[in-house]
C-alpha cells in the first residue's frame, strides 16, 4: 500500500474535524468533483480511486442532509489499470448539496457558478485545516524517497494537492501561509499542483491533519536513511582515503628502486635514507605506522616532506639517465 494511501486512511480513521463537515466536504468536492450539465439540468459526481475517501464523503453527506439519497458505483479502469469509485446524488438533493458548499449560487441576478472555495467556511485554523484536509483526500499526493530495492523510485519528500484553476492554487497557498508553511505552484497538463519538497514541512502539515502515525513512520525512515547515508559517505571516505594512501606508496617504492639501482640509498641524506629503509621494510604501511619505526620523532607531515624530497630526487636521476 502507499504512503499516500496509508496516510488518507490515517486521517479518515481519526475523523479530528467532526465539527468542522462542511469545510473537509468542500475540500474533497473541489479538489475530486466536477459539474455535469444534462437538459438544463446540473449535478454533480465525485470521483476517486480511494473507495474509503468516497465512503468518508458519504458519511459526511448524510450528516449534513438527512434524508439524501445517494449512488456510489464502481466505475471502469482507467489506462493505468485502476479502478474508481463514484459519488453521486439523486434529484433536487444536487443543487441543495451545491447550494450548501457555496460552489451554486441563485440571486436576482441569475444563478452563478464558483470554482474555489467559499471562505466563509474558513474563518478558523480548525476550518481551514479541515478543507485542505478535504483537498489532500480528494486529489492529493504523497511520496518519499524510494527504499533500497523497491522497484518503484521517488528521489525525495514530495506532497501535493492538484487543482482545477490557478485561482483556487493562489487560495490554497494563502491558506497555507497561515501555518507558515509556503508551498510552490506549478502548471502541469491544464491543471495547477500546489506542492511541498521539505520533509519537515510535510509531516507538520500531515500531524496537523491527524495523520500521526504517518508521521512518526517518516520521522523514523528519515533517521534510517539519514544513518545509511552517513555510513556510506564514511565508508566511501575511508575508502578513498585508502586508494591514496596506497598511490602514495607506489609512488615512493617506484622512487626508492630508481634510487637504489642508481645512486643507491646510503648516499641520501640520513634522514632521507632512513624515510626509504622504513617504506621498504614496510610498502603497504601507513604514514602512522612508519612513524612508529622511525628513531627520530617527527610528525606525518614531516614524513610525507622526506617522500617528496625522494620522488623529486629519482626524478632528476631518472632525467640524467635520459639524457
Amino acid at each position: 500500500m502507499s504512503i499516500s494511501k496509508i496516510a488518507k486512511g490515517e486521517i479518515i480513521k481519526k475523523n479530528i474535524f467532526k465539527n468542522e463537515t462542511r469545510s473537509l466536504v468542500q475540500g474533497i468536492f473541489l479538489s475530486a468533483g466536477s459539474l455535469i450539465i444534462a437538459n438544463g439540468e446540473l449535478s454533480f459526481a465525485v470521483s476517486n480511486e480511494n473507495e474509503e475517501v468516497i465512503e468518508l464523503l458519504k458519511q459526511k453527506l448524510k450528516e449534513l442532509f438527512e434524508d439524501i439519497e445517494i449512488d456510489v458505483v464502481s466505475v471502469a479502469k482507467n489506462f493505468k489499470n485502476k479502478e474508481r469509485f463514484e459519488l453521486s446524488v439523486v434529484g433536487e438533493y444536487n443543487n441543495i448539496v451545491l447550494k450548501e458548499l457555496g460552489i451554486l449560487k441563485i440571486s436576482n441576478s441569475g444563478i452563478e457558478i464558483s470554482e474555489v472555495c467559499d471562505k466563509s467556511y474558513l474563518r478558523s485554523e480548525k476550518l481551514m485545516l479541515a478543507f485542505l484536509a478535504g483537498m489532500f483526500l480528494g486529489s492529493g499526493t504523497l511520496s518519499v524517497p524510494s527504499e533500497a530495492g523497491s522497484a518503484k523510485k521517488s528521489y525525495g519528500y514530495h506532497f501535493d494537492i492538484t487543482v482545477s484553476s490557478k485561482q483556487q492554487a493562489d487560495i490554497l497557498a494563502e491558506i497555507m501561509s497561515n501555518f507558515d508553511i509556503f508551498p510552490k505552484i506549478v502548471e502541469r497538463n491544464e491543471l495547477y499542483v500546489v506542492y511541498l519538497k521539505n520533509s519537515e514541512t510535510i509531516c507538520d502539515l500531515l500531524g496537523m491533519f491527524g495523520a500521526s502515525k504517518t508521521v512518526l513512520d517518516l520521522q523514523n525512515k528519515k533517521v534510517t536513511r539519514d544513518v545509511s547515508n552517513n555510513a556510506n559517505r564514511q565508508s566511501n571516505c575511508i575508502t578513498a582515503n585508502i586508494d591514496k594512501a596506497v598511490d602514495a606508496a607506489l609512488k615512493q617504492l617506484s622512487a626508492i628502486e630508481i634510487i637504489q639501482n642508481t645512486i643507491g640509498i646510503e648516499n641520501l641524506a640520513e634522514p632521507l635514507a632512513e624515510a626509504a629503509l622504513s617504506r621498504l621494510s614496510n610498502p603497504e604501511g601507513s604514514l602512522s605506522e612508519l612513524l612508529q619505526t622511525l628513531e627520530s620523532k617527527i610528525t606525518k607531515g614531516a614524513l610525507a616532506q622526506r617522500f617528496n624530497k625522494i620522488i623529486k630526487i629519482a626524478n632528476e636521476l631518472g632525467e640524467n639517465d635520459e639524457k
